[in-house]
């Protein structure tokens, strides 16, 4: 790992002012972008099996990371996972039935069946495998797709189909393109999400990175030393505003807008300044057509690692100015683990939630405040705050980042 310079306030670059119309050249000065909302949710995590045990585990504060069982993980130490205990019920390997469950969850909670689908229908799901490495055997070609295609098989799915795999912002970057694909008019509903499972390969990966934390995911704190790995998959139906009120369907909130961007830096560490990540969550706010101030919530990446925190950071102050101290920021990885490709979609269905109910889960385990992390992380317990407008971000290897703004119905 490199070595991490500290970084004063004062040598901080600003970002640039938002434009509330860049995103019109995307879709044309006279094009109308239709609406995209969310009107169902599916999740499969270490907490169980649906967004209730998920969403339950974050507020109470809940760590669901125990030592890992699935194959023999002796070899890289003491470390802990969030791992799915139950059954991958459904046709394919893990990561697919992982996405199966969700969906299945999704739809129903969305109102729909499978025969109410529209014939525009399509699915895009965020994974880093796939079902490509099976948790305890060597790599299987040509499985990355599988878990989409898995989704398009079990519901007929005739509209866009497609896998997004930018390392761990693919659940980010996966709703950021079907919410697109609705906005443009090539389908009127998506599955949408990510998923992934452990494997004896990402552990190994991760832990010859010198990124895994051998005591406990402390993200923003101090004394951080590392990421814990998870599995699982988050699933959301997103539709076409006006079909979904036709319908009478349960409006549970709106992506807003979206961004992606790159670091072109580092294949593992991010730009210290946090640029790919504030370009990311500057262009998802100019495509919501909202400023900083709009923004009450930020859903962070939030490792727990000591380069992605600081960066996180550095990135909301320069996005935020002096109001960043006042906007609550929470990350759910210490709870459920860093779920790789899902994390981004888990991610998004929390803030969903927060957005319906006016509660924010706590980071849990930061007890000793970072000088350089100096940012309200919500330590503790859950805090109850209405929230109208939340911000979410995704980064990863290579410089991947992805950001998405949700508000509520």
């Amino acid at each position: 790992m490199r070595p991490e310079p500290s970084i004063p306030d004062s040598s901080i670059p600003r970002a640039p002012a938002i434009d509330p119309d860049a995103a019109r050249g995307a879709h044309g000065s006279d094009t109308v972008r239709r609406r995209v909302v969310v009107t169902g949710m599916g999740a499969l995590t270490a907490a169980g099996e649906g967004v209730l045990p998920f969403w339950r585990a974050c507020i109470e504060g809940r760590s669901m990371l125990a030592p890992i069982e699935g194959f023999d993980a002796r070899e890289f130490g003491p470390l802990r996972a969030g791992e799915f205990k139950g059954p991958a019920r459904g046709r394919g390997e893990r990561a697919s039935g992982f996405a199966l469950l969700a969906a299945a969850e999704a739809l129903a909670s969305a109102g729909l069946e499978r025969s109410a689908l529209p014939p525009a229908s399509g699915a895009v799901l965020g994974t880093c495998l796939g079902d490509a490495i099976a948790p305890a055997s060597p790599p299987v070609a040509g499985g990355l797709a599988a878990p989409a295609l898995s989704l398009a098989a079990a519901y007929k799915l005739s509209g866009p189909v497609s896998t997004v795999s930018v390392a761990c912002a693919s659940g980010t970057a996966a709703i950021a393109s079907a919410a697109a694909c609705i906005g443009r008019g090539e389908a009127d509903l998506m599955l949408v999400g990510g998923t992934d499972a452990l494997s004896r390969f990402v552990v190994s990966g991760f832990w010859l990175l010198r990124a895994l934390s051998p005591t406990l995911v402390r993200p923003f704190d101090q004394r951080r030393d590392g990421l814990a790995l998870g599995e699982g998959a988050g699933l959301l139906v997103l539709e076409e505003r006006d079909r979904a009120l036709r319908r009478r369907a349960p409006i549970l909130a709106e992506i807003a807008g979206s961004g992606t961007a790159g670091d072109a830096c580092h294949m593992t560490g991010p730009s210290p300044y946090g640029d790919g990540v504030l370009r990311a969550m500057t262009a998802a706010l100019a495509d919501a057509r909202r400023a900083p101030d709009d923004i009450g919530f930020i859903s962070a990446h939030g490792t727990g690692t000591r380069f992605n925190d600081r960066m996180e950071t550095v990135a909301i102050k320069r996005l935020l100015g002096p109001r960043a101290p006042l906007v609550p920021i929470d990350s759910i990885k210490p709870i459920i683990g860093h779920t790789l490709g899902a994390a981004g979609a888990l991610e998004a269905i929390a803030c969903v939630k927060i957005l319906q109910e006016g509660i924010i889960p706590p980071t849990i385990n930061l007890t000793a405040p970072d000088p350089e992390c100096d940012l309200d992380y919500v330590p503790g317990e859950a805090r109850r705050q209405q929230v109208r407008c939340a911000l979410s971000t995704s980064s990863a290897f290579a410089g991947h980042n992805a950001a998405l703004v949700l508000e509520g119905s």
